[in-house]
């Protein structure tokens, strides 16, 4: 089935009669699918010069969509695809016109019509059938093919296979620059055959590759010619890389910030070859860079163009240099990344401006953004079920660039409100402070958690190792509702108000955060609470984890993860450590053979006791099927103990399991169930777990 997508149009074309305000015009887009359809309704949208649809279609915006929409299907591998266009026009009679190609989409000047179904037949689609390769040596076969097909699914659908004249133009021409930057300057690409089947699709494609011997830069030798300021200065560089133009255009960029910081803005640099030597295997290549430092310049004003809401104080404040000083380029475009790390602006842009020869003003202009932003937040979660909620965000409070955040969930188990306040980067570069408040209710299995709490803190990221550091004072009213007898008497205290100091580091170099392939992420958090900063208990809390993902080629993926959790306290637990503080491991982000918590220390009654110590893992293995649906198999492990005495586990449990995965357009939609294998008299035999999100 095709779904249909109905526009409401907006200008009246000359010389056409205006409707009334109840004969508003429509297009409808059928054969795209049901989001294929939206996506065109917003192309023929933003194709019109100011952003909205006409209310009579007249020649102009058929000819428009009709270049859109075939040549959309044609990039689809639909390359004898049929677009017809059904008219009502302005006079009332009816119009139907065909088109296999846009050329053809000639219209009288008169034409006007008041509604509009374009319609799509697709007929064969074509796609590579097969993919051979001649004269490849530098990459493998699986590389090479992955700049015209993405071979890494298990079912090698025609969707997945596309061919188009356009992309393989497209393919050819990146796989091209990929030997230009291996350093085969003299690599030659093309197709020898290409073979269409016109009644299957099937397309067969010979690429064929001279690629001579790369080229690798032996030598530098810079030269540095100064004004009557400064002197000749002579420097050998060897860095025996493959040369390629990006790789001499990131030499020249770094060449000139050498002199851009000693107040030298127009430093150009030249290359040229001095030797070549071939051999059997390569080019060795000597180059020379000549280094022109221009004349010395200083700053002249300082000036900030385009803040209407953003106080200018604000925009001053994150300009490093002042006026008279050299002109430091690399420090002028520090201070432009300074000004868009505030959040506040769609752009910041940096010229100059000449006073005379030695003296240029600096001037930055930015273009505020839209400040206040709702969002419809919605989820779903094997346990929780339906997640909805709110969230307004602020991200130019009172003009100062501080961003405030209030967010309102509400799930069938829980509620959950949080407010965030952010003071961007106030005691210095990629520095933090801020505030939250927050309220949770939920049920879990065998109580109900409710938690009060605010915190204070900094943020700053660590540039050199890339890790988040945060630091924050937190007060916490921390109640286990509901609790059974049993569960009161064995652990913890159920009513408490913590005060603590929380560090966290987090480290994250995974490629993708909802669809993770590969990279890896570290965390840890360490919380100390003490009745010395308000509360009225004394514990401390350790958590690390990491998680690590493979990709093994071929669609294969490998996700590892592992977390530890230890708690202390001072004096005993059931005098000092909260209920709400011990962990509770399963659920469809930990052991999904079990439900919410339900992986944990359990009494007589099956009531949840919280473990003081515990250490999780988890191995998954992914097979993409197809570009946007994968299946997994996982085991997840948890070893617990009640009592931190017996750390670091006295008891263990197993799940074992599989399930799919589609890679939505709002992250992956997991459907999998976990077996256990050795399930407590309390445990189920297993669980089936829908969510949304990747589970660790």
């Amino acid at each position: 089935m095709f779904a249909a997508l109905t526009l409401d149009l907006g200008v009246w074309p000359a010389g056409a009669t205006e409707p009334t305000t109840n004969e508003t015009a429509k297009v409808k887009v059928w054969g795209f699918g049901f989001l294929g359809n939206r996506e065109m309704g917003r192309l023929l949208r933003n194709f019109q010069p100011d952003g909205k649809l006409p209310v009579v279609v007249d020649r102009t915006f058929v000819e428009d969509a009709t270049l859109i929409l075939l040549s959309h299907a044609h990039d689809d591998g639909y390359l004898s695809a049929t677009l017809s266009g059904d008219f009502t026009m302005t006079d009332g009679s009816q119009q139907h016109l065909a088109w296999t190609n846009a050329m053809e989409a000639l219209l009288p000047r008169e034409f006007a019509a008041r509604d509009a179904h374009f319609r799509l037949q697709g007929g064969v689609r074509f796609y590579y059938n097969s993919l051979e390769f001649d004269g490849v040596t530098a990459f493998s076969k699986r590389v090479a093919s992955g700049y015209f097909i993405s071979g890494d699914m298990l079912l090698q659908l025609h969707g997945n296979r596309v061919f188009s004249p356009a992309g393989l133009s497209s393919s050819l021409a990146a796989f091209r620059e990929a030997y230009a930057r291996a350093g085969y300057q003299e690599a030659v690409v093309s197709t020898n055959q290409v073979t269409l089947d016109e009644s299957t699709g099937a397309v067969t494609v010979e690429v064929v590759v001279h690629e001579g011997v790369p080229t690798i830069v032996r030598s530098v030798t810079v030269q540095v010619h100064g004004t009557n300021e400064t002197q000749e200065v002579h420097s050998t560089l060897n860095p025996r890389a493959p040369y390629s133009r990006l790789w001499q255009q990131g030499l020249a960029q770094k060449l000139q910030a050498e002199q851009n910081v000693k107040g030298f803005p127009d430093a150009a640099v030249v290359f040229s070859p001095l030797r070549r030597e071939t051999n059997a295997t390569s080019i060795q290549l000597d180059l020379s860079a000549s280094v022109t430092t221009g004349p010395f310049v200083r700053v002249g004003k300082l000036i900030t163009k385009g803040n209407r809401r953003t106080k200018t104080s604000v925009l001053k404040s994150r300009i490093k240099f002042e006026a008279g000083e050299p002109l430091n380029r690399v420090k002028a475009e520090q201070s432009r990344q300074s000004l868009a790390r505030l959040g506040v602006f769609e752009s910041v842009r940096l010229r100059y401006e000449p006073v005379d020869d030695g003296v240029r003003d600096v001037i930055y202009e930015v273009e505020e953004g839209k400040p206040i932003a709702l969002s419809v937040l919605a989820g779903w979660g094997s346990y929780e079920l339906l997640r909805g909620g709110l969230e307004f965000e602020n991200r130019n409070l009172f003009g100062l660039a501080h961003d405030l955040r209030l967010r309102a969930v509400q799930s069938f188990k829980a509620s959950k409100g949080d407010l965030f306040y952010t003071v961007p980067e106030v005691f210095g570069e990629n520095v933090n402070l801020f505030a939250q408040g927050s309220g949770l209710r939920r049920e879990e299995v065998s109580f109900t958690r409710e938690e009060y709490a605010g915190s204070i803190g900094i943020q700053k990221r660590l540039v050199p190792i890339k890790t988040d550091f945060t630091l924050r004072y937190v007060y916490e009213f921390l109640n286990a509702l509901d609790l059974a007898s049993t569960t009161t008497t064995q652990t913890g205290v159920r009513e408490a108000q913590a005060a603590s100091f929380v560090l966290e580091l987090h480290r994250d170099r995974v490629d993708n955060l909802l669809l993770p392939r590969r990279g890896l992420k570290l965390f840890s958090m360490l919380e100390i609470a003490s009745a010395s900063l308000g509360g009225n208990v004394d514990y401390q809390r350790l958590l690390v984890g990491a998680s690590y993902h493979l990709d093994l080629s071929g669609g294969r993926l490998l996700h590892l993860g592992v977390t530890h959790g230890v708690s202390f306290t001072l004096g005993s637990t059931a005098d000092q450590l909260p209920f709400n503080k011990r962990f509770f491991p399963g659920g469809e982000n930990s052991v999904r053979g079990y439900q919410e918590g339900e992986a944990s220390p359990l009494d007589a009654n099956g009531n949840q006791l919280g473990a003081e110590t515990y250490t999780q893992g988890n191995v998954e293995f992914e097979q993409l099927v197809t570009k946007n649906w994968s299946v997994v198999t996982f085991f997840d492990v948890v070893g617990f103990a009640q009592h931190r005495a017996d750390y670091p586990w006295d008891t263990g449990l197993y799940s074992v399991g599989g399930g799919l995965c589609w890679r939505s357009l709002i992250g992956p939609v997991r459907l999998e169930y976990g077996h256990n294998l050795n399930p407590r008299s309390h445990d189920p035999a297993g669980t089936l777990h829908f969510s949304i999100g990747f589970p660790f």
